[in-house]
């Protein structure tokens, strides 16, 4: 992910079997709130003494969606939203392998000394949309909800609510995303750094239609990577690898704000690309 001066994208990457990514391009849609959180947070681990493993059903206690959970709220509550305009927006969400840390810890205790059964919630840390459906069920969200996944999700959550807000979809958007990374062996101990992000799109610009007025755009986005929109063969079909920070974007959009500049950038990551804006969107 890289932060430079913003450029004309008002054009997409060529897509698979010809056809487009409909709106990519268009009136910068607002951003009315923004948080980031990071923090170490040690990934569950197999104990030196088996013995210490529980011999009853296994239950793994969840760190990573009650702390995206709360970054989300965080930026809810900053963008001043009201009940109802809560309650009708979408949610799309970011990651690239965080809920496989406490995944790989439950398929060690399982293969080892561990105990055979698993808690009925231990299957949640297998699916990266949990993290979409914690964040709509406790936010109680009736909008439209999606998971991306891969090098490029931090980019394309950005942009394809972006598109959501534009289409008439939603009137706001709320884009959550986290980033875990597993230790590099089953001997590491070093405690990794736990990263979650939220940001609403929509109210206060680009047709949002909300009562808030917005510091930022987002406009012009360019799917990459992984997105089923781009052929194989593309050269934005690059990826930065299975460790990617998809958080990455929103770090840098925090910055920015941070810096009140008035010139736009580009977002990138995973052969993805996205352009901000200084201002409320149109």
């Amino acid at each position: 992910m890289t932060d430079t001066p913003a450029t004309d994208l008002s054009v997409s990457r060529s897509p698979a079997r010809g056809t487009s990514v409909r709106g990519a391009a268009g009136a910068p849609v607002g951003l009315v709130g923004l948080t980031v959180r990071s923090a170490p947070v040690p990934v569950p681990r197999l104990p030196r003494r088996t013995e210490e493993l529980p011999r009853t059903p296994l239950a793994v206690r969840d760190l990573l969606r009650p702390a995206l959970l709360a970054t989300a709220e965080t930026a809810v509550a900053e963008a001043g939203l009201s009940p109802d305009e809560v309650r009708t927006m979408g949610c799309v969400t970011a990651s690239n392998g965080a809920t496989a840390a406490t995944g790989t810890y439950i398929a060690q205790v399982l293969a080892g000394p561990g105990p055979r059964w698993l808690a009925p919630e231990c299957f949640l840390h297998y699916s990266p949309h949990t993290l979409t459906g914690e964040l709509s069920i406790a936010l109680d969200l009736d909008g439209h909800a999606v998971t991306l996944t891969g090098a490029a999700a931090g980019v394309d959550a950005l942009g394809y609510a972006a598109l959501m807000v534009r289409s008439g979809r939603c009137r706001s958007v709320l884009v959550a995303a986290a980033h875990w990374p597993r230790p590099a062996t089953p001997d590491d101990e070093s405690v990794p750094l736990l990263t979650t992000a939220a940001a609403i799109l929509g109210s206060g610009g680009g047709g949002g239609g909300g009562s808030v007025n917005s510091w930022g755009g987002v406009t012009g986005w360019r799917p990459g990577g992984s997105h089923p929109a781009v052929r194989g063969d593309d050269p934005a079909g690059s990826t930065d690898g299975r460790g990617a920070d998809v958080t990455a974007p929103f770090a840098a959009l925090a910055r920015w704000r941070a810096s009140r500049g008035t010139r736009g950038m580009e977002l990138a990551g995973g052969g993805s690309r996205l352009a901000v804006v200084a201002g409320g969107g149109a």
